[in-house]
């Protein structure tokens, strides 16, 4: 084998590592949000948000100790901006809105339609950078909304009403997570994953928690016992893995498709959230389900062959 092949299928092993760690994190982050949705059916919504992003932070920066592998400050200093956006987008903003979102709707809703990210992605390069998707990828947007559309619709009435606020709230949660691809891939340039993600997460929970307290006074009374251990168990699963996963992901491949690849996720956490927690889908829900996830699975393999939408942010 020649020089030159070997490191082809180097890169080839490289690249199909990295997109390892974005399937991972869908599947993870899928089922995590499952407990979350647990959790906010006992404690207030805005107060599991910012106690989970803050415990989940905190622990990471223990690990990181303990392990004497914490950041300098020369290198926090130096992508401070591209960091404090990022703890904006998916740790304050993103987090807050999603967690409030759960409290009107499913965790099987809400799994799938976070899975409009990879558009939203592309929704924000055309913004930000005027690059204009293709008609081919318009068409794929109309398919995937009238997918999302149809998972929506359920029963009629006041409780379906209910249902639309929070699938409206779900959908708003992911436009903001999807602006911080832009960002993660300049701090983790710098940064190891888990750094990155540790910090983004305490700088959330430390803004967050006064905002939720406000709103919510903090109780750890019995009823809420139950809540706070599957927000507990959220914080460790989405916060220290799911989300490490993620950012290790973008040192990789491109931000569009590990976004297109969390399609996976569904996957694994529709059976989960079924067994366990006796959550299923309408059959008109079913079908709009399928079509979120072929579509986001039409995009993946569209964008291989295209240059990628956002290297800018490498």
């Amino acid at each position: 084998m020649t020089s030159k092949s070997r490191q082809a299928v180097s890169t080839a092993s490289a690249r199909t590592r990295f997109i390892a760690y974005a399937v991972l994190s869908s599947v993870i982050s899928s089922v995590a949000t499952l407990f979350k949705v647990q959790g906010v059916r006992s404690v207030p919504p805005l107060l599991a948000a910012a106690v989970g992003v803050l415990f989940g932070g905190l622990l990471a920066l223990l690990i990181l100790t303990i392990s004497r592998r914490l950041p300098t400050w020369n290198k926090v200093w130096e992508v401070r901006v591209p960091l404090l956006k990022l703890t904006a987008c998916r740790a304050v903003f993103s987090n807050l809105i999603f967690t409030l979102g759960l409290a009107y709707t499913s965790g099987i809703e809400a799994v799938f339609l976070t899975k409009m990210e990879p558009y939203l992605v592309i929704f924000w390069c055309w913004l930000l950078d005027r690059q204009r998707p293709s008609a081919d990828h318009l068409v794929l947007l109309l398919l995937h909304v009238a997918g999302a559309v149809l998972l929506s619709l359920g029963d009629t009435g006041i409780e379906r009403g209910i249902l639309w606020f929070g699938d409206l709230l779900i959908v708003s949660a992911v436009v903001t997570a999807a602006l911080s691809y832009r960002f993660a891939p300049q701090v983790t340039k710098v940064l190891t994953p888990f750094q990155t993600a540790a910090l983004a997460e305490t700088f959330g929970g430390v803004v967050s928690l006064p905002l939720a307290l406000l709103v919510c006074p903090l109780h750890f009374g019995a009823e809420q016992q139950i809540g706070w251990l599957y927000v507990g168990a959220h914080a460790i699963l989405f916060y220290t893995v799911a989300i490490v996963l993620l950012y290790a992901s973008l040192g990789g491949i491109e931000s569009w498709l590990s976004s297109a690849l969390r399609a996976t996720g569904p996957l694994f956490a529709a059976p989960v959230a079924f067994l366990f927690f006796g959550e299923s889908l309408t059959t008109l829900q079913l079908i709009g389900a399928c079509i979120v996830l072929v579509t986001s699975a039409l995009i993946s393999k569209d964008k291989r062959s295209t240059k990628p939408a956002t290297t800018h942010a490498r």
